[in-house]
């Protein structure tokens, strides 16, 4: 069983504290950060308060300065052993890799074969005619999870309530041949009674504006035959 070991330092060997004089030094230098509280400076000693913010700048990047000394001397033997881990990892990585694409070719050729085995199965089901294997597609009949006796159950429930859609929308007193074109498109019972109704005003109203038309003319020949007995 390969196994990262820790060889040097063991646990609990490293480094918990950094040991140095803060507390010896936040005493004194917050003693005399005290007189700089108090001072006032004028025009005339404008100069003095440049030469202390330039001193009290200085302090200030000693301490960072000796910080991210501390820091990379810390972080040196880190840095080294992250670079050695990541050497291991892009060994294991290539197989990883190789293994992956093999995994992914056996499970899309699984969902091919399966793929198949649903048109064939669609085939026997007994669809009506304008149901294609597309109108009623369900992605998920590809995962290993799904069994095909499952989705011939979901295919046999699919084609009974598209049977009784069909029922229903020729029982429709009136745009039932409207309504069933759309239903062969969509097969959703509610837009088609929806969208079928729509179209048969539609109808109605044309209807409705031909025989207004109709009229209109019979009324004007009628109206030139009167003048020309005149």
């Amino acid at each position: 069983m390969m196994e990262l070991k820790i060889i040097s330092p063991q646990e609990g060997g490293f480094i918990k504290e950094i040991r140095w004089n803060n507390e010896e030094l936040k005493a004194e230098i917050s003693e005399k950060m005290q007189e700089y509280k108090s001072l006032a400076f004028t025009a005339e000693t404008i100069q003095d308060a440049k030469k202390d913010r330039a001193k009290l700048n200085k302090l200030r990047t000693a301490f960072e300065d000796e910080c991210k000394k501390v820091k990379k001397q810390c972080m040196e033997p880190y840095e080294k052993f992250e670079r050695q881990v990541k050497e291991l990892t892009a060994l294991i990585d290539e197989p990883i890799r190789l293994i992956d694409s093999q995994i992914k070719e056996v499970e899309e050729k699984c969902r091919n074969d399966k793929r198949k085995e649903i048109e064939n199965l669609f085939r026997t089901i007994g669809f009506q005619p304008f149901v294609t294997l597309e109108k009623i597609w369900d992605e998920k009949w590809l995962n290993a999870s799904v069994s095909m006796s499952r989705v011939e159950d979901q295919m046999k429930t699919c084609m009974y309530q598209i049977g009784n859609d069909v029922t229903t929308i020729n029982n429709l007193p009136e745009f039932s041949f409207e309504a069933m074109e759309v239903y062969k498109k969509s097969l959703n019972l509610t837009t088609a009674i929806q969208e079928g109704q729509r179209l048969s005003e539609i109808q109605k109203r044309k209807a409705a504006y031909e025989e207004e038309q109709r009229r209109k003319a019979v009324d004007w020949m009628h109206w030139e035959a009167r003048q020309n007995l005149q």
